[in-house]
């Protein structure tokens, strides 16, 4: 028997606000934490390491080069100033037991390379890859937006240029997701409207189209909601869709992408369309890619936690389709019976500590950035407590209160002869 390959792991110190983080990868992993704690920088550390060769293909490719500058190099990828976050000599990089300096990474690597893109990218940034729905290329940003939301833009107007360009509708189309992946969208993200390409004024932007009325809505007329899902779907269908032959992004079969980072999937959602977002980063698990997302919502914890718990009871895939509401049609139980498989992983990013695993999101542990998933919960436990302790003051003086008249009322009956005198008069 092959022995199973060890899970990738990265570990990265001193680089910006990140202190020390010591990750290891399951199928899925989540990151959680306030803002500017670094997990960003770490999320695009990680696609740098995996598709070095293919990003300075792709800033070559718009006659964009670094030679002997690799600062400049920095912020390019990561962004204007992010470069003064390493310091040599103090920030270390490791990936699967290498160790790698980051400037190293700023020129391609040597001998063979590997132009083919491994690590498809959605950055939190993702709405302005549609500015009034018209998607963006690589070339329209300028230098110092971050390479993660330019070529994740690039990304989707290639898709809606070419692949999508020719149907017309995105969304609901029928030979896109399956059913159980798209109902839930469309009651919860789309509301009945139809997602489509307009030509119009001859140029080729999304717009909704809601049944009776003629005239689409505008881009900007959209929920937030719907404007921050809309570019995320673009990517998910192309890493969704129905041939495993569209995974491909080398030369060959083999040459394909195998992960998927998702930066706040729950950017504008309500719960229930955060829940339907989950079905699709079920879809991915079930499809073979590992997935990594930062997030600041309880609902993909409660997830996470969900699942674990149902493994460790040796639940069956009707818990998890109960779990999404899921019909028993294969479809949705082969979903469930993949998410029982998966491995799950969870990473707390605190601001001036070290990065801790919580993965067992025990709500009983001591340590607080566990107890309360990160902080994410901790508002929440914050006003149980606060109305609790109200609860029994309001509880302690109105006992107090009844004492304190039962007492009265004592005092005020007469006693002994008196009490017998008052009562033959």
């Amino acid at each position: 028997m092959v022995p199973a390959a060890k899970p990738p792991r990265l570990k990265l110190s001193h680089f910006g606000p990140i202190q020390s983080a010591d990750v290891q990868f399951g199928d899925l992993t989540v990151m959680v934490g306030a803002q500017a704690t670094g997990k960003s920088i770490f999320l695009q550390t990680l696609k740098l390491l995996i598709d070095r060769d293919h990003i300075h293909g792709m800033f070559a490719h718009h006659n964009m080069t670094f030679t002997d500058r690799p600062e400049a190099f920095l912020d390019a990828y990561f962004g204007r100033g992010i470069s003064e976050g390493w310091s040599k000599g103090k920030s270390s990089l490791v990936f699967d037991g290498k160790s790698v300096d980051l400037l190293d990474l700023t020129k391609p690597s040597k001998g063979k390379k590997t132009r083919y893109e491994r690590l498809f990218y959605i950055p939190a940034q993702r709405v302005m890859s549609l500015p009034s729905g018209v998607s963006q290329n690589f070339g329209t940003f300028n230098f110092g937006d971050p390479y993660a939301l330019r070529a994740f833009s690039d990304a989707v107007h290639n898709l809606i240029q070419n692949e999508f360009a020719a149907k017309g509708e995105l969304f609901p189309a029928s030979n896109r997701l399956n059913d159980t992946l798209r109902a839930p969208i469309q009651k919860h993200l789309f509301g009945g409207n139809r997602l489509a390409l307009d030509n119009s004024e001859f140029t080729k932007r999304l717009a909704l189209h809601v049944p009776g009325q003629k005239a689409p809505l505008s881009f900007l007329s959209w929920s937030a909601g719907q404007r921050e899902f809309t570019p995320m779907l673009m990517g998910l269908y192309w890493l969704c869709t129905v041939s495993t032959q569209k995974r491909k992004s080398g030369e060959n079969a083999q040459e394909t992408v195998d992960w998927v980072v998702i930066e706040e999937p729950e950017m504008g959602l309500h719960p229930e369309g955060i829940q339907a977002v989950l079905l699709l980063v079920l879809e991915l698990l079930r499809r073979g890619y590992r997935v990594v997302l930062s997030t600041h919502s309880p609902v993909v914890l409660e997830m996470v936690w969900a699942v674990q718990e149902l493994k460790k009871l040796r639940a069956g895939e009707s818990d998890v389709r109960e779990l999404f509401h899921l019909p028993a049609v294969p479809y949705a139980k082969t979903l469930a019976t993949s998410a029982l498989e998966k491995d799950y992983r969870v990473y707390f990013f605190g601001r001036g500590q070290d990065v801790r695993d919580i993965s067992a999101l025990d709500p009983t542990a001591e340590q607080h950035d566990e107890s309360e998933w990160g902080g994410i919960v901790s508002f929440a436990s914050r006003t149980n407590q606060t109305v609790a302790h109200a609860v029994n003051r309001a509880d302690a003086d109105e006992r107090q209160r009844a004492r304190e008249a039962a007492k009265a009322g004592e005092s005020g009956k007469p006693r002994g002869r008196a009490a017998k005198r008052k009562g033959t008069e």
